[in-house]
């Protein structure tokens, strides 16, 4: 007995001056780059704080916000995968802990003159000491993959609040497309019936007349491809929101024009706030922790174990209390020869973290990529708008003046149909813009880390 007791000393003196300190494998100057202290691209002419959010935050967009997030599938399955990542944290965390177990065992012995009956009931108890740290880094990595799994549901819930907006006012364009069309549709009908109407009284030629009917089936055509376009976004929306895409979803809604201005902060505060980045930053952190786990596979284990139980001929007596049956027991084991397999997979692992690093990097690059893209196209799209505007007042004005001249005889068909056309382009670029410039600003609002599940669905109801 005391030698054993020695050996339980010995092992636990081990740990005592080992320490259960984890390293880190990671290169701190190839992941810590420096950062400029403000955005490069048009960053100081915008404002800040204006409320844009509000202009497109309607009630219906804030239902059907509130909707996907309890309905959509692919968002549902996120918050189950962090579930599985609390239990895998249970099972990880439980290593620390001492297992007891129990058994019981009844048997029959004998030969051709005698029979006995042998039964016992023993609890093990057994545990292993965390000598190096090994279980420390195991259970790290975990709650690592915890943290990972949390900030992926963070940003897919604000994605999917994105998409659910920008999917949202698709429908709204599409609308106001179906209405532009209609009435194209409308004003050609009435074109060729005009211009039909002078060709049978001798002041139209008929070249006029196949002009006007061919533009008019034309804007028909037109406008049954874009009410298809209608129903397959409409159907987009609803898919978004967990539901059957029947195509049956009614949307009332403007598309607005959304002021210039959004808080942009500097480039180092979208480490700490963008979900996606913080997702990179933990699973590199995770590998860093496998790395130290692996490595530390190859050392010595120390398990602690005891057990206690009885045993006798009458399985009734096994529970009277009487366990005078005992031992303990301490074992060291050490990997000794295993042809490099544990040397390969610490190298394998080191590589991983390697590659998680440069990983890390080009997330957090492509992140710095995404806003700079938005910033400017932000700036770009409001000027876009005002030009296409003007664009547009003038092209209806020469619609107008090109069919009037026509009529008078100044002008030919061509030029009417011309200045049609010009018409058209302008006042679909106008609308497509506005939407353009809603679908941008959220994307700018998601790449500076913007929490759209809270800004959207919570803070513009109050």
């Amino acid at each position: 007995m005391n030698k054993q007791f020695k050996a339980v000393a010995l092992a636990v003196s081990l740990c005592v001056f080992a320490g259960c300190s984890s390293n880190s494998y990671i290169d701190e100057k190839q992941v810590t780059p420096e950062l400029p202290q403000t955005w490069y691209t048009t960053a100081q002419a915008l404002k800040e704080n204006q409320p844009w959010v509000k202009a497109i935050a309607t009630d219906q967009l804030l239902e059907l916000a509130s909707i996907g997030l309890n309905r959509n599938q692919e968002l549902i399955q996120l918050a189950l995968a962090v579930e599985v990542k609390k239990q895998q944290l249970t099972i990880s965390d439980s290593s620390f802990w001492p297992e007891l177990s129990a058994g019981l065992t009844s048997g029959r012995n004998g030969n051709n003159d005698t029979t006995t009956n042998t039964n016992s009931l023993n609890l093990d108890l057994s545990y292993e000491l965390d000598i190096w740290g090994k279980l420390s880094d195991n259970a790290r990595a975990t709650k690592l993959d915890l943290l990972t799994a949390e900030a992926d549901y963070q940003q897919a819930r604000d994605n999917l609040v994105a998409d659910v907006i920008n999917a949202y006012y698709q429908v709204v364009t599409s609308q106001e497309l179906v209405k532009l069309y209609e009435r194209r549709t409308e004003n050609a009908k009435v074109s060729f019936e005009i211009i039909e109407s002078g060709y049978v009284q001798g002041l139209n030629n008929a070249l006029d007349v196949y002009l006007t009917q061919n533009e008019f089936y034309n804007e028909q055509s037109n406008l049954y491809a874009q009410r298809s376009r209608l129903q397959a976004d409409i159907r987009t929306l609803e898919r978004l929101l967990g539901g059957y895409p029947a195509g049956q979803l009614m949307v009332n809604a403007q598309l607005p024009l959304l002021p210039q201005g959004i808080k942009v902060g500097i480039p180092s505060e979208l480490v700490k706030r963008k979900p996606s980045l913080q997702s990179a930053w933990y699973k590199l952190l995770s590998q860093d922790a496998t790395v130290a786990y692996t490595q530390k596979q190859r050392y010595p284990a120390l398990r602690l174990g005891g057990s206690v139980g009885t045993s006798g001929s009458e399985f009734d007596n096994l529970f009277d209390g009487d366990f005078s049956s005992w031992s303990v027991f301490a074992g060291l084991t050490s990997p000794i020869f295993n042809a490099g397999r544990l040397k390969a997979q610490t190298e394998q692992q080191k590589l991983i973290l390697k590659q998680q690093e440069q990983q890390y990097l080009s997330t957090l690059f492509g992140a710095f990529e995404q806003v700079e893209n938005a910033l400017d196209l932000d700036a770009s799209l409001q000027k876009q708008y005002q030009a296409t505007l003007q664009s547009q007042e003038n092209a209806l004005q020469a619609e107008t003046l090109s069919f009037e001249k026509y009529q008078s005889g100044l002008e030919s068909y061509t030029t009417v149909l011309d200045a049609q056309t010009r018409s058209f382009v302008a006042q679909t670029s106008v609308i497509n813009l506005k939407n353009q410039i809603i679908a941008n600003r959220i994307q700018l609002h998601l790449a500076l880390g913007g929490d759209l599940d809270a800004g959207i669905t919570q803070g513009e109801q109050q």
